[in-house]
């Protein structure tokens, strides 16, 4: 079988130890903190994640189509990278992303997943908005 240059091979050396990883998809900037890059959640740039480009495994650009008219830009991260959210609507956020209910369960921790609201670990179609079902209000 011939090699493809799929986000796969960026991602797996050894099919049998894949990495801890998660993907967040917004629109990719300069980051004000030296050795980071910005990841804004929405196209009005008032909410972002400040990431260490240490943790960035891949990114890959992703295609305007009629339902997302705007490009955007997949990264995926080392699962344990600590973020900083940060945005007009709330106080400045670090997070990690390894939490959700096998892990909270094991430490009691409350969860924050990758919305950045408490207890509320799924992504919505488009990120961030975190006014969908499935969330608390």
């Amino acid at each position: 079988m011939a090699k493809n240059d799929s986000f796969v091979d960026h991602l797996i050396d050894d099919p049998s130890n894949i990495p801890d990883m998660i993907l967040l998809n917004g629109f990719e900037g300069k980051s004000a903190l030296e050795g980071y890059t910005r990841l804004y959640l929405n196209a009005v740039l008032n909410e972002y994640y400040e990431i260490p480009q240490d943790a960035v495994l891949h990114s890959a650009s992703g295609n305007a189509s009629s339902a997302h008219p705007l490009p955007t830009t997949y990264l995926w991260l080392k699962a344990d990278a600590e973020l900083i959210r940060k945005g007009k609507s709330m106080a400045d956020l670090k997070m990690k992303f390894l939490t959700g209910d096998i892990q909270s369960a094991q430490t009691g921790a409350p969860q924050v997943g990758p919305t950045g609201v408490l207890n509320c670990t799924q992504s919505p179609p488009v990120c961030g908005d975190t006014a969908w079902k499935g969330c608390p209000a």
